[in-house]
């Protein structure tokens, strides 16, 4: 069904009602960022030494970023071949080491820490011995897993008391579709037990904003931008959770300033997010006025091979044993500090990064549906609902 010009003022207003609380107040922050001013950020009462597993990829040039203006001291752990899309100037302002978390750990070894944060472990084996070189001087290791976990995607409102999926084998080290989630419930194990006083463990829903590697959440702005008739996903009331990198960035730094042990779902928005009210909400910050959209139900979507979540990204039909994989319930998280930026904000800083980027990598993106076949099943659509 295709939108009128009404339904989307409507739509509209309402995504810019729910998504209106920012990470420093609303309006008064998106203002400000809006206008390229960055706001204010307080130092920390004490300086930390922090070490990042990781560091370059997605979350990590955002929590060097946030830490840093909080005045700690940051060392990064990686094999040195990733380098950052964004915040790349930062790392002359870090203590850079190398080394490989399979098999050589050496540049660690004597190292002391007052926190460390591991983003770039998914295998058991990696977190336990990261976490038993670090634990005789690091009080706090937040461990950043994934919402993935779970092994029950049915529930609507799942928490971090939710069961979480279980290995056959817990030895096998192959990361796929079947085994992810289990090894990142091991890795959350492995954390603790090495910090039975000092484990924090965060697992984020799908990580969105200016840096996204995978170009899942980042096809809709870019899609949107492009203007015509936009397909969206299933209905319009389809239920849609992500976060911007740089909210989870400065909630997990909070998290080791105030020590906040324990486990927290990282994800967002504050309130519901239809996918309605995602997509018209990233249409009020594009400049294309020629563009409509049109609502393709899910079983005309799986007859004509459209993917959930990898073609139609930040969409997984709301029902069955996927019921609730985009309801999750955010409120011990929020309630330990984790704040949202605006919708708009994360939409148009995407868009802007986006464009930033060579023409080659553009090109082809790594996920979204090809603008061939969205056409081809718009017209099928058309065809047979007349």
């Amino acid at each position: 069904m295709k939108s009128t010009r009404r339904e989307f003022v409507r739509a509209a207003a309402a995504a810019g009602g729910a998504l209106s609380t920012g990470l420093l107040g609303g309006e008064a922050l998106a203002q400000e960022r809006v206008s390229k001013k960055a706001p204010s950020i307080p130092r920390a009462q004490e300086s930390l030494r922090i070490l990042i597993l990781g560091g370059t990829a997605f979350t990590g040039p955002f929590q060097i970023e946030y830490a840093l203006a909080r005045g700690h001291d940051v060392t990064i752990f990686n094999r040195g071949k990733t380098q950052p899309t964004v915040n790349q100037e930062l790392l002359a302002k870090v203590t850079q080491l190398v080394g490989d978390r399979d098999n050589d750990l050496a540049a660690l070894e004597g190292g002391e820490w007052d926190a460390v944060i591991d983003n770039s472990s998914s295998i058991p084996r990696w977190t336990r011995q990261t976490a038993e070189l670090t634990k005789n001087t690091a009080a706090v290791y937040l461990f950043t897993s994934s919402l993935s976990v779970h092994s029950d995607n049915s529930k609507i409102g799942i928490n971090e008391d939710d069961p979480v999926a279980q290995l056959e084998d817990p030895t096998v080290e192959e990361i796929t579709g079947a085994t992810y989630g289990g090894l990142k419930a091991l890795c959350e194990e492995e954390t603790r037990k090495a910090f039975p006083n000092g484990a924090i463990i965060v697992r984020p829903g799908l990580i969105v904003g200016p840096g996204d590697r995978s170009d899942r959440w980042t096809y809709w702005p870019v899609r949107i931008a492009r203007g015509g008739e936009v397909m969206g996903p299933g209905t319009p009331g389809d239920p849609t959770q992500h976060i911007d990198a740089r909210d989870l960035a400065e909630f997990q730094i909070h998290l080791i300033e105030q020590r906040k042990l324990g486990t927290y779902s990282a994800v967002g928005p504050l309130s519901e997010l239809t996918m309605a009210e995602l997509l018209y909400g990233i249409r009020a910050v594009t400049s294309n006025l020629e563009i409509s959209f049109t609502w393709v139900d899910a079983d005309f979507l799986s007859e004509h091979e459209v993917r959930a979540w990898s073609e139609m990204t930040s969409w997984v039909p709301p029902r069955g044993e996927m019921a609730g994989f985009s309801s999750f319930d955010n409120s011990r998280g929020v309630a330990a500090g984790l704040r949202f930026r605006p919708l708009a904000l994360t939409a148009k800083d995407t868009l802007d990064w986006w464009q930033t980027l060579p023409e080659e990598r553009t090109a082809e993106p790594r996920a979204g549906l090809d603008p061939e076949k969205e056409k081809r099943v718009l017209a099928a659509w058309h065809e047979s609902h007349g």
